[in-house]
């Protein structure tokens, strides 16, 4: 019998497990990622060349058009920005938003300053206040000649 009330509760928690119940339903799906110009994306990749005027990162959106406003931070995590302005390592640069259901939301970077392009792993990540992370990486490399 009480082989029978284990196997039982196994089936009861792997049919839990598979239907998703506890966890809580992704709120935020990217649309596109990789290369883009002039706001369009040209080339989905996550692998991006270190020229000056490159802009790469992802478009999402709230997928629950019932989900409400929703508070977030972007972040853009560097493999380490030295500023000559203010002559320090820069790891990180946040924002905070607010989304919403329906419209679809961009995290690019654009390398506008020669001291910008550093080769490496880049994260773009959003955090929800609900704790739900939506990241893209992304390494930056040296284009061959």
């Amino acid at each position: 019998m009480r082989t029978l009330f284990v196997l039982f509760l196994s089936v009861l928690l792997a049919s839990c497990s598979m239907i998703g119940m506890g966890d809580a339903p992704s709120q935020l799906e990217i649309v596109e990622y990789g290369i883009f110009k002039n706001g369009v994306l040209v080339k989905q990749t996550t692998g991006v060349p270190r020229e000056m005027g490159s802009s790469f990162g992802y478009r999402f959106k709230v997928k629950d058009p019932k989900a409400g406003t929703l508070k977030a931070k972007i972040v853009t995590a560097t493999p380490g920005l030295i500023d000559p302005a203010q002559n320090k390592v820069q790891q990180e640069f946040v924002t905070e938003t607010t989304l919403q259901p329906g419209p679809t939301y961009e995290v690019i970077f654009t390398f506008s300053q020669p001291w910008e392009m550093v080769l490496g792993n880049w994260e773009l990540r959003v955090e929800t206040d609900k704790g739900e992370v939506l990241s893209q990486k992304f390494d930056v490399y040296k284009p061959e000649m």
